[in-house]
């Protein structure tokens, strides 16, 4: 990989930790971290880590005698992640192919990642596999879109403004919202006492041109979509009057989200 490749990877890094993690991911940590059973003293895989949120707390969880490790196969979010955080592992590979011995874990999560494997039933395998017997799993997926409107909107608006590929990897995230198919992936996995809780948290942008920012800098250029700044500036024009809805007198975007929790434990 050349310098420039990697700069590249390492700034969408950084943009996705400043604008998408605090406006998004970060207030579902804690669910996860609860439905793993997570505590002082265990071993947790946070595997799809991104840029290592749900990790960080969970360091924060197991301290002093536990450990963490977050494997992701994208070398810019992981670099991303090591700037913010040096304390935690943090190993490139994919959720199909672990680098961990068998047994290794007390706790898996992932939040937020599993809907974007290549080959689901052998992550899952995978999860079970570095599980110790006993151990506990914990999965976030999104709801079905409809059940986070104001991102229905804002798909309509790449579709628009940018095309089928940028509209689709906005979807993609919530390709997995029917809850059925999680729960049958992981029984036939191997896994037991699979158990869903369905929540609903807020999303908060601090305006809805920061909320598609977060997308144009560094959600879409993940898929290799990198447009201009003319054509950026050209989709945040559109954005106010598309999510007019969901500002408040303060200039926030203020978003309904919802997304399915699997807990599972391995026997």
């Amino acid at each position: 990989m050349s310098e420039s490749v990697f700069r590249d990877l390492l700034d969408a890094g950084r943009g996705y930790e400043s604008m998408s993690v605090p406006s998004v991911f970060a207030t579902w940590t804690k669910h996860l971290i609860k439905g793993a059973e997570v505590q002082q003293g265990s071993q947790v895989m946070d595997i799809a880590c991104g840029t290592g949120v749900l990790a960080r707390d969970a360091l924060a969880e197991v301290a002093p005698s536990g450990r963490v490790v977050g494997v992701d196969p994208a070398p810019g979010m992981l670099a991303a992640a090591r700037e913010v955080e040096p304390a935690i592992d943090w190993i490139q590979c994919s959720a199909e192919n672990l680098k961990a011995k068998d047994a290794a874990f007390d706790c898996v999560v992932c939040q937020f990642g599993m809907m974007f494997f290549s080959d689901r039933p052998k992550a899952i395998r995978e999860m079970l596999r570095v599980l110790k017997p006993g151990g506990k799993l914990a999965i976030a997926v999104w709801d079905r879109v409809e059940r986070s409107p104001g991102y229905e909107r804002v798909i309509s608006v790449f579709q628009k403004e940018v095309g089928t590929a940028a509209a689709n990897a906005l979807s993609l995230p919530y390709s997995l919202g029917d809850e059925t198919i999680v729960t049958a992936e992981l029984e036939a996995g191997g896994f037991t006492n699979v158990e869903l809780e369905t929540i609903c948290e807020t999303a908060r942008f601090p305006s809805s041109r920061k909320m598609l920012e977060a997308d144009l800098r560094s959600w879409l250029p993940l898929f290799g979509i990198n447009l201009s700044e003319a054509k950026i500036n050209k989709v945040l024009a559109a954005s106010d009057a598309t999510l007019s809805k969901y500002i408040v007198p303060s200039g926030e975007v203020i978003l309904p989200t919802s997304a399915h929790i699997f807990t599972a434990r391995k026997p």
